[in-house]
């Protein structure tokens, strides 16, 4: 309301100062002197030539006789001769006494006096309207810094303190302001966002403890699994029965670390487990092949002799969800071909399945990506994801690829002398 008012005080100003300057000018056009106030004056002097107390003194004249003479004057400062007079614009007329012509009346022209005054009245205006005008306009500027530029500048600063996650300053409510019905409801936000924070911390942290607790209640079974597949190797006479008890033996040892990296990760990001790779005979890869076909659909493959740059533990890990995805969306004979590629080691596994489209293929590695063929089959997205996560943090690289039939993935290890 007090910006509207201010902006029609303005516009107020405006309008005057244009009416008086137009009032002013128009004045100035209808400048001219008054012919019936010079007759007169002029009659009087004829009729009464030589007797100057009946002239008549209506407006301001000096007369001369016929040589120049001054014979009477209204008021000093007025032309006393001809050339005086068209010098400054008088009017010249004759007086005449009897039809007889004895002298000149000069009428004084005063329209240059008057169109100074009005000029000068005009000037006045003109400075007094802008002075008005300045003064409001700088009040109606700091009348809009107060109420719209500063609260801005706040709401702006508001804005950047809630991106970087500070949600402890309120914001002041000011209701005098454009942006005061606003302020409440950015503080009510910035309450809800605080709000929803907590509440997400907390469910982090319970979801934090209850796979604590997994963690521990799933490490018991596995230790008993473990303890009696060890006394079962001991036990068993067969050879083959004790391949198969020294299987479940590593499997549990597997799943004790699985379990640790589960209680790791629900700490930090997936991508923060460690990846620790150290020189190592590539003769390692076929215990490892082995542990992860489990089903035994991979077919013979020789290794050079060569050494890797690997952690064993994640490189194990790789192989296995590269098998298990095999078995899940394939279910076919595997392909194992393993030679020497420059400076790595190229394992390259594939199954004869109906691999992916060339459109989903680049996104495989990707977290929580799968592809069109895994409707109805369990599984997260991340085998490939972390496989490649694991296979890089070892200086190495990962490739997937449609073999036609099926789909292939290539281990790059990196050699070391």
């Amino acid at each position: 309301m007090r910006r509207k008012g201010i902006l029609v005080f303005i516009i107020l100003i405006f309008v005057a100062e244009g009416l008086l300057c137009f009032f002013f000018a128009s004045k100035m056009g209808d400048i001219s002197h008054d012919n019936v106030l010079i007759n007169e004056c002029l009659k009087s002097v004829g009729d009464n030539y030589g007797n100057e107390a009946e002239y008549k003194t209506l407006t301001d004249y000096v007369v001369i006789d016929n040589d120049g003479n001054v014979m009477f004057r209204t008021s000093a400062g007025l032309s006393e001769s001809i050339q005086e007079a068209v010098r400054h614009g008088d009017t010249i007329l004759d007086v005449e006494s009897g039809r007889t012509v004895v002298g000149k009346a000069i009428f004084y022209n005063d329209t240059p006096k008057i169109i100074a005054s009005y000029r000068n009245s005009i000037l006045i205006t003109v400075v007094t309207a802008s002075a008005i005008q300045t003064v409001s306009v700088i009040f109606y500027y700091m009348y809009l810094q107060k109420t719209i530029i500063r609260p801005f500048v706040k709401f702006n600063e508001f804005a950047v303190r809630i991106a970087g996650g500070d949600l402890d300053v309120p914001l002041t409510v000011d209701r005098e302001h454009i942006f005061g019905s606003f302020t409440e409801a950015f503080d009510l936000m910035r309450s809800e966002l605080k709000k929803a924070r907590a509440s997400e911390k907390k469910a982090n942290d319970d979801k934090k403890e209850m796979v604590a607790k997994l963690s521990h209640d799933i490490k018991t079974p596995v230790a008993s699994v473990k303890s009696t597949s060890e006394i079962g190797y001991e036990v068993t006479k067969e050879e083959k029965t004790k391949q198969y008890f020294n299987l479940i033996n590593v499997k549990a040892d597997q799943i004790t670390v699985l379990v640790d990296n589960l209680f790791n990760s629900s700490v930090s990001d997936v991508t923060e487990i460690t990846v620790n790779p150290v020189p190592c005979d590539a003769s390692s890869v076929n215990d490892m092949i082995r542990s992860a076909d489990y089903l035994g659909k991979a077919g013979e493959f020789s290794i050079p002799d060569v050494r890797i740059f690997a952690d064993k533990l994640r490189l194990q890990q790789a192989f296995d969800n590269i098998f298990m995805n095999s078995y899940k969306y394939a279910d076919t004979p595997i392909s194992v071909d393993i030679s020497v590629d420059g400076s790595y080691l190229a394992v390259r596994i594939a199954d004869k399945g109906p691999g992916v489209s060339s459109e989903e293929l680049p996104l495989l590695k990707e977290k929580y990506k799968r592809g069109s063929n895994v409707e109805g089959k369990d599984g997260a997205g991340l085998g490939l994801f972390l496989t490649d996560y694991f296979i890089t943090n070892m200086d190495g690289r990962l490739t997937v690829e449609n073999a036609e039939p099926g789909l292939a993935v290539t281990f790059y290890l990196r050699t070391v002398n």
